[in-house]
């Protein structure tokens, strides 16, 4: 039995990263946790198009175990947003500009997603993030 880390790149429309417009917010594409996984961390970075006061974006990870209600069209069904989501944090553009949160996150669900909020005014801000595993095989 060997453990090793695995890298995912949370994907936004199958891109590595994408702009979260003023007031706005963006959910990731579903991500895929490893069978073997015994833990996980997640990095998210977030870069203002020219920081300003209020520029702050809020992450929340939207966890599932599946599909509840056994519905056929799904695979997953996730929260809607940050009604249901897990807490991730906020980052302040204008503290530090290009600043990152790491934090550990729950390894025994197969299925999440990232959700983004912006609180800022003006400025859109893009934001990416990657998860490390710890992967028991």
């Amino acid at each position: 039995m060997a453990l090793s880390n695995n890298e995912i790149q949370v994907e936004w429309s199958s891109s590595t990263s994408v702009a979260v417009t003023a007031g706005g917010n963006q959910t990731s594409d579903a991500i895929n946790f490893s069978a073997g996984c015994l833990a996980a961390g997640i990095t998210i970075k977030a870069d203002s198009a020219g920081p300003a006061a209020g520029d702050t974006v809020d992450f929340w990870l939207l966890l599932t175990a599946g599909d509840p209600d056994t519905d056929p069209t799904v695979t997953a069904e996730y929260p809607a947003g940050d009604d249901h989501g897990m807490y991730l944090g906020q980052i302040d553009t204008n503290a530090q500009d290009a600043d990152k949160l790491s934090v550990e996150i729950p390894a025994c669900f197969p299925y999440a997603k990232l959700y983004a909020k912006s609180n800022a005014s003006s400025n859109s801000i893009t934001v990416s993030a990657c998860i490390n595993e710890k992967v028991v095989s």
